[in-house]
């Protein structure tokens, strides 16, 4: 690494203090937090610190220093809107208006996002927008029009940071990309393209100073100055999701399950005119048109549309590649330690904590596995919170907190033979992962930001702010 650069990315790094959440999941992607003092229950009437309205969006919360940060949207509006983080109180909003509509499939949203933070300013992404800068005082600096995309169900990588550069992923059908832009005016540094087949949903991570970009089929690894590829793994899987989980010299990468053709054709109500196939014409966006034919071409007999038989001959194929994987890199290669492929999660990252590798997948399944090996220390339901699961568990405080679908957070002791100590049912719909400070976790709802605190630590009122117009 260049001495500017590392200059550069010490400096990015040394202005969070320990209670910042400054991305998506947190310090470097990995969802842990150095936080103590946590609560093991609470809800909307024990340990709440303070709720208030939050816009409606998917996109999980930052903080920095005395501030939260949350993306959200309302109607053709996006909105990035900043919390005090003792009291809840909204201090700022800001919104710009959408370009266009982009395809997106629930529940993806206009707000899939999370935003990342410097410690100075908070750099957000909308789809249908682009990129736009703020500091923390609601002052925009800079706004980078992008897209359109045509991502087979919506984008949802999130933005990172790199130093003094701002990192983003979009991985479509066609014209998938990983670019840098200058964080003090959005100016495009550097773009290397990323042929795939179709798009990935992956956010970066940067680990032994490479940025890290999980994408269809395989791992890539780039320099954050200058773009230039490094290296990659192959025989990833098809669907990335996950963020990868970084721990020195190993990288931990699990991939998303592709969905059968019943489910393709019935249940996402692709095949419009009953006859058993997906065609390109039963597709009004241009993307799936591609997506479809390159299917066929891949893996069907030519004539333009796939069937159950193709579909699922080819879903064979590319689920033997779906799995999480272990890869050491060393001398610029990345080389795979172990791979399982038992109890995938669909879409929550792994945790790495306190030497153990956790996963949650739907119907409230956690494992933990040996991170050395991938053997399986213990693997159980999270009974109470038999459920779906969209965020990814974060981790502190020697726990676990887990956020299904329906609201129901799962807190669980840390260990290799794991112990469920509480469900919290929070009573609404939740997909953003939750973000962890000192004492407290913040959990963002459909319609809701909350702030829980042990007894202890909780202010002598607590904050319930009303509906303020957006």
């Amino acid at each position: 690494m260049a001495y500017g650069r590392a200059v550069a990315w010490l400096l990015s790094w040394s202005v969070f203090a320990a209670n910042d959440w400054p991305r998506f999941r947190g310090p470097n992607g990995t969802g842990v937090s150095g936080a103590r003092n946590l609560p093991v229950k609470f809800d909307a009437n024990s340990n709440l610190a303070w709720k208030a309205p939050a816009p409606s969006g998917i996109s999980s919360p930052v903080v920095a220093g005395d501030r939260v940060i949350v993306a959200g949207y309302e109607a053709q509006r996006r909105l990035v809107v900043c919390f005090d983080l003792k009291t809840g109180k909204r201090l700022w909003l800001q919104s710009l208006e959408a370009q266009r509509s982009e395809r997106r499939t629930p529940p993806n949203d206009p707000a899939p996002s999370t935003p990342a933070t410097d410690g100075h300013s908070v750099y957000a992404y909308f789809p249908d927008y682009g990129l736009v800068a703020y500091t923390l005082q609601g002052k925009e600096r800079w706004r980078t029009p992008l897209g359109p995309f045509n991502p087979p169900h919506g984008m949802s990588s999130s933005p990172i940071l790199a130093g003094d550069s701002v990192i983003l992923a979009a991985d479509q059908v066609t014209d998938s990309f990983v670019a840098a832009f200058d964080s003090a005016n959005g100016r495009l540094r550097w773009r290397t393209a990323r042929p795939s087949l179709v798009g990935g949903y992956s956010t970066p991570v940067v680990c032994r100073d490479e940025l890290i970009v999980s994408g269809p089929l395989q791992l890539t690894a780039y320099s954050p100055s200058t773009g230039e590829r490094l290296w990659s793994a192959p025989n990833m899987g098809a669907l990335p999701i996950s963020v990868p989980v970084c721990d020195g010299d190993t990288l931990y990468v699990n991939n998303a399950a592709v969905p059968p053709f019943e489910s393709m054709a019935v249940g996402l109500k692709a095949d419009r005119n009953g006859d058993g196939k997906l065609s390109p014409e039963e597709f009004p966006d241009p993307a799936f048109k591609e997506a479809v034919l390159a299917i066929d071409r891949a893996y069907g007999n030519g004539d333009g549309a796939i069937d159950a038989r193709e579909w699922d001959g080819a879903l064979k194929l590319m689920q033997t590649l779906n799995a999480l994987a272990a890869l050491r890199i060393r001398d610029g290669q990345a080389e795979e330690r172990w791979r399982t492929s038992r109890n995938l999660p669909d879409v929550p990252s792994p945790v790495l904590y306190l030497n153990v590798l956790y996963l949650v997948k739907d119907g409230g399944i956690l494992t933990s596995l040996d991170p050395a090996t991938g053997q399986v220390h213990k693997q159980g339901r999270l009974a109470g919170a038999v459920d779906k699961y969209f965020a990814s568990p974060v981790a502190a405080d020697g726990k676990l907190f887990a956020l299904s679908e329906s609201g129901k957070v799962a807190v669980v002791k840390a260990a290799p033979q794991w112990e469920l100590l509480a469900v919290n049912d929070l009573g609404e719909e939740c997909y953003a992962t939750p973000a962890i400070v000192e004492g407290g976790i913040l959990i963002r709802t459909k319609h809701a930001l909350y702030c829980f605190r042990a007894a202890s630590r909780l202010p002598v009122k607590r904050q319930v702010h009303r509906q303020q117009p957006l």
